[in-house]
């Protein structure tokens, strides 16, 4: 953070907006299935027109509040995250043109390519989805663990059970796969350099008709970077299955336990489907996070690379 710190302080509060800017949409998210809940168990049980129209009218406005906050908080993201981006950027291939030769001997230019574009835009992708989700997340998932445990604590709790699984079998995914992330850049790496240089010397190739062998040096580089990448997105793959899995478990648990507390009485029916909609919330939330943490699997590894270069020291025993 203390490295980084002088590409966020010019845009700190597009870095404050954002995330603010999404807390007005987690609160509209948390309160809409209430005011469903009382459509239901109030205005629709006593035949109260009134009552549904003005409750009605109470989430037009509120969705049209969480429309105006999830647009500021996406532009505010993009706008920081782009603009830090772009700083890093520039300063990193300023460092570039001050290498000497015994620096460039340490980075093969396809590696430097990587670093000044994909690694660029992995860290840019990182800091966008954050923003517009470390705040929206866990607003969701607080806001609707309350909000479910002040309707139905036993039903609430069927949440509790799912959780810490779903955690760990998250963290797993994770640990898998930011491994493989970082050898898919340097897969990545091995491609652009082998382009650049048959690009670069494309005249010597069609003199020494070493045009077949250049063909299968990048068809081999390009056949290891679609497996490494392979490799790596076959583990993230299996983060929506598992949610999916998982939430369907549990709404499956809650609408039958539900079921039973409406049929004696001690549960009204607006509150079940309140409840269903706070698991959605609830588990949405636990992806959103999952999202960020595999995303930053992948650009912690490319802000490392970023990182090596702006901090590397200009060699001149070769000058």
């Amino acid at each position: 953070m203390k490295r980084y710190w002088k590409y966020i302080k010019p845009y700190l509060p597009a870095f404050i907006c954002g995330p603010l800017l999404m807390i007005v949409e987690v609160i509209g998210e948390v309160l809409l299935p209430k005011f469903m809940a009382n459509i239901i168990n109030i205005g629709a049980a006593n035949q109260d027109v009134p009552y549904i129209i003005t409750m009605g009218i109470v989430m037009v406005v509120t969705a049209l509040l969480m429309m105006a906050g999830g647009i500021g908080g996406a532009y505010f993201a993009a706008k920081a995250a782009i603009s830090f981006a772009a700083d890093i950027r520039k300063d990193t291939f300023e460092k570039v043109q001050k290498f000497s030769f015994a620096n460039l001997d340490q980075y093969n230019t396809g590696s430097l390519v990587t670093r000044l574009t994909n690694d660029v835009t992995q860290v840019q992708n990182l800091i966008n989805m954050a923003l517009r989700m470390m705040l929206r997340a866990p607003g969701m998932l607080i806001g609707a663990l309350i909000m479910a445990f002040m309707m139905n604590r036993e039903l609430a709790a069927v949440i509790l059970v799912v959780i810490p699984i779903l955690v760990i079998l998250i963290g797993i995914v994770i640990k898998t796969a930011f491994p493989r992330f970082t050898i898919m850049q340097k897969k990545l790496d091995t491609l652009n350099s082998t382009i650049q240089e048959m690009l670069t010397n494309v005249r010597v190739i069609k003199s020494f008709v070493r045009g077949d062998y250049e063909e299968e040096k990048f068809s081999r580089a390009n056949e290891d970077l679609k497996k490494s990448s392979l490799s790596a997105f076959n583990v993230v793959i299996l983060n929506m299955p598992i949610m999916m899995l998982m939430m369907n478990l549990t709404t499956l648990g809650v609408v039958w336990f539900g079921g039973k507390q409406i049929l004696v009485g001690r549960m009204p029916v607006g509150d079940l489907t309140a409840l269903t909609t706070y698991i959605v919330q609830i588990l949405m939330s636990l992806m959103m996070l999952a999202m960020v943490l595999l995303q930053s699997s992948r650009a912690m590894a490319s802000l490392h690379r970023i990182t090596e270069v702006l901090d590397a020291r200009i060699d001149l025993t070769d000058e």
